[in-house]
């Protein structure tokens, strides 16, 4: 048996569902879709925010409790220090955190919420062993930081399984092999104006769009969490939106306009030939 095992029954923890419901909305309905979201979501970095902010608190508390193990006393000064940092650190991390897991459902939202109520246990055992070390009570002080450190460590591990064992977070497209040579994938005759189409090149959903004569076309699954792009409607920009967490893409060259996406849509190079509209994935 493997940590991985025992986290795994966490996953049908269905009693959560009725409170991450709940909170979940509570968060979307904060944040919204406009510019906190794409913020939040790390749009701008082109990679997820919430997995860099990690680093500071979990780097800064876990420091703390090493100066409050083998510091001795001369290093209580500075496990204080550390312990505001990272207490500090934890309400931006949270934040962006809390952003992500408001677009996950069912195991992936109840691994959230356990996650996020270890981390929340974790920081009140930082600051309990804060007040104690303030108090100068060393001893109580390493108990609490030693058990932080143990809720902390726990909590981690299930934020990397979201990543790795649930696919939080990834690029939804980055293991489909998208066709690099011209594949037939509709008739000139199926593709109305201004209206979306679900293709497929060999298997690869592609959604194509024609305006004013030119065809646009871009991966059909939404690089955030896999959404239908081809039931999302299409603006006055030429930018389609997912129906699922309203990430916006431009059909031009697939680039994210609005998060929560981080990752841009593959884009396809089109060229129609006897009446046939071929598609190849454009490279660079």
């Amino acid at each position: 048996m493997t940590i991985r095992d025992l986290v795994r029954p966490l996953e049908a923890w269905a009693f959560l569902d009725p409170a991450g419901e709940w909170l979940s909305a509570k968060v979307n309905a904060l944040l919204g879709d406009g510019p906190a979201k794409t913020v939040l979501s790390g749009t701008l970095l082109g990679h997820p925010l919430h997995p860099a902010l990690t680093d500071l608190p979990i780097g800064a508390l876990t420091a703390a409790t090493i100066m409050d193990v083998l510091g001795g006393d001369a290093g209580g000064s500075t496990a204080d220090a550390l312990t505001v940092l990272g207490l500090l650190s934890v309400a931006p991390t949270a934040l962006s955190g809390a952003s992500d897991w408001a677009d996950t459902v069912d195991a992936e939202r109840r691994l959230g919420l356990i996650h996020a109520l270890a981390n929340a246990g974790s920081s009140a055992l930082y600051l309990a062993a804060l007040v104690s070390r303030r108090g100068g009570n060393r001893g109580v002080a390493r108990v609490f930081s030693l058990a932080g450190l143990g809720v902390l460590a726990t909590s981690a591990y299930i934020g990397g399984h979201l990543v790795f064992g649930r696919g939080v977070g990834v690029d939804h497209n980055v293991f489909e092999e998208a066709p690099g040579d011209w594949t037939r994938v509709a008739r000139e005759g199926d593709l109305a104006p201004d209206k979306p189409l679900l293709a497929s090149a060999a298997g690869y959903g592609v959604l194509l769009y024609s305006h004013a004569g030119t065809v646009h076309a871009i991966a059909a699954r939404c690089t955030h969490a896999g959404g239908p792009l081809d039931e999302g409607e299409v603006d006055d920009d030429l930018c389609v939106t997912c129906p699922w967490h309203g990430s916006r893409f431009r059909l031009a060259d697939g680039s994210v306009v609005r998060g929560p996406a981080t990752a841009p849509q593959p884009v396809f190079e089109v060229q129609i030939v006897e009446g046939n509209i071929e598609v190849r994935l454009r490279q660079g």
